[in-house]
């Protein structure tokens, strides 16, 4: 009886052992597969104008891109929009809720499960029915694609799920429409900085009954009028609409951008910063604001303006020296031609000179001196020696000089910098849906990519496994990296980065290349004017990327 009793525990203890194992290995795959769930929509937004009845049917495309079978339900909520930075509330329907104007109603949207098979992408319709006396206006809507099934609760339909995406639906009803907004507010955050570092804030107000989406740019100039930087608002982004003021929402969008300049003492000092919105469908409106801020690096400030002091107080001892000389050589006293000056006596007679009193007699005679010292001399050592004790005599008289040279040359230097338009700029766009960084380069590729819509590459998935290249103008002309691009895309080459830095100019364009990728590096060398090429195998970047930077031969 006990030997039975053992060997059924040691039974069990093999079986809980089994189980034990099984579960450990199946649950964490069940929860990889779980979190590498992978769910999208196309489009995410539906833009569209409907006459009070009218029917319009159109589309959802759902994509599995997950190596396994995908059950999801589709759940029409409305769309409230919450706050100043383009938040949304998604507010199921209610069927008790008498109100007409609730777009959510209004759509019609299967309700049964939907099967995607694996790696496939299925088209889900829906209709809109617009009722004949829908008030003119935005409305607004969300098609929720989730993969557990909605449910009921206190008869309101409530969506429950582990995975979500969303469709919005922006939809103007025809009638007595209203396109009205404006700049409530356009500031940055500080209005003294240290360094060309700026956060801008823009808030816009929709005073009209339809959503808006206000496009244009802001401009940011120095204090001489050269522009130091553009930053796009919603021109390359079919997002940054502007719901109409309702009781649930103020009807103002607030957008904020960090632009960061490149570095320049010639650029401190005030800057102005306007900003240039159009909207309207019907009829195109702009609204327009300006600013100004100050870039002062007050350490570095207070650091030249010692060294200024400093300047002006020995040139000012050195000029003073130099007309002493100047009276001396007239025959002068120098007293006595001192108290004649502090004198306010009429009756006083000017101090007689021996010799005309002119202020270049110094420098005459000390050419006439050393012309007399080289005279004497019979070897070009002695020339040297020579030139080398005059030098030192009139060593007082050689540092002015030097510091006027000096003066000049930075003068010429500052008007020249600070008056050019080849400056490298950052702009990262914060709370907002485009969510990017862009550099001076990402701008001008996508101006040069709207204008001329053939420059427009469509990146291939062949294309983007090949090696990644980063594009890096040095060249000292804005656009050469943007042009770069172009030309690497419609050759199908991968561009990754693109990037601007006019701090070191360079004349000759050069690529670097791993050892794994010489091949890639001679076709780009043909592509840009047979560039020169170098291998690096210690790149700051990734290991097998392609870094070509661009020098003003690019803009011969």
């Amino acid at each position: 009886m006990i030997l039975t009793l053992k060997r059924k525990t040691k039974k069990y203890i093999y079986l809980a052992t089994v189980l034990s194992l099984v579960l450990l290995f199946s649950i964490p795959n069940s929860l990889k597969a779980q979190e590498s769930l992978t769910l999208s929509v196309s489009p995410t937004l539906f833009d569209m104008s409907a006459e009070p009845g009218q029917h319009w049917q159109s589309g959802i495309k759902i994509i599995n891109v997950n190596n396994y079978d995908l059950t999801v339900y589709a759940n029409v909520v409305n769309f409230v929009p919450r706050g100043e930075y383009g938040e949304a509330s998604f507010i199921p329907t209610d069927p008790n809720d008498t109100k007409k104007d609730s777009l959510a109603k209004w759509i019609s949207i299967t309700n049964e499960a939907i099967i995607i098979p694996r790696e496939q992408t299925v088209e889900v319709p829906f209709s809109v029915d617009v009722p004949t006396d829908a008030s003119p206006g935005g409305h607004y809507a969300a098609i929720m694609i989730g993969t557990k099934p909605p449910r009921e609760e206190n008869k309101e339909t409530r969506v429950q799920t582990s995975q979500i995406v969303t469709a919005l639906l922006f939809t103007k009803i025809a009638g007595d429409i209203i396109e009205l907004g404006d700049i409530r507010e356009f500031r940055t955050t500080e209005t003294f900085m240290d360094k060309p570092e700026a956060t801008f804030e823009v808030r816009f107000e929709n005073k009209g009954n339809v959503y808006i989406q206000p496009q244009g740019e802001i401009k940011i100039t120095n204090m001489w009028g050269e522009e130091r930087g553009i930053i796009p608002i919603n021109q390359n982004s079919q997002y940054g609409k502007i719901p109409h003021k309702t009781d649930n929402t103020s009807g103002i969008r607030k957008y904020t951008f960090n632009w960061k300049g490149e570095w320049s003492l010639a650029d401190i000092g005030r800057y102005t910063a306007t900003v240039a919105l159009g909207y309207g469908s019907a009829e195109k409106k702009f609204a327009n604001a300006k600013t100004t801020f100050w870039v002062i690096p007050f350490k570095l400030l207070l650091s030249l303006l010692i060294g200024i002091a400093i300047f002006v107080y020995v040139f000012i001892w050195l000029v003073r020296l130099y007309i002493r000389k100047m009276l001396t050589m007239a025959g002068l006293d120098v007293q006595e031609y001192n108290n004649f000056k502090r004198s306010r006596s009429t009756t006083q007679e000017y101090p007689q000179t021996q010799h005309d009193l002119r202020i270049h007699a110094p420098v005459k005679q000390g050419i006439k001196d050393l012309k007399d010292q080289l005279s004497l001399t019979s070897n070009t050592m002695d020339y040297i020696k020579t030139f080398l004790k005059f030098c030192y005599k009139n060593r007082l008289f050689i540092l002015g000089v030097a510091m006027v040279i000096a003066l000049v040359s930075s003068l010429i230097w500052y008007f020249k910098s600070a008056n050019t338009d080849h400056r490298a700029y950052e702009v990262t766009y914060v709370n907002s849906d485009e969510n990017v960084n862009l550099s001076s380069e990402d701008i001008i590729y996508n101006e040069l990519v709207s204008d001329d819509p053939a420059d427009s590459i469509v990146i291939s998935e062949e294309i983007n496994k090949k090696t990644p290249i980063t594009i890096i103008n040095r060249s000292g002309v804005p656009g050469i990296g943007a042009e770069a691009k172009i030309t690497a895309e419609k050759n199908s080459f991968a561009v990754s980065e693109l990037k601007a830095d006019f701090s070191s100019s360079q004349a000759k364009t050069v690529i670097l290349y791993t050892s794994d990728n010489q091949e890639e590096a001679l076709r780009l060398s043909k592509l840009f004017n047979n560039a020169l090429i170098s291998i690096n195998d210690e790149s700051e970047h990734t290991s097998g990327d392609l870094i070509i930077y661009l020098g003003s031969d690019m803009a011969d």
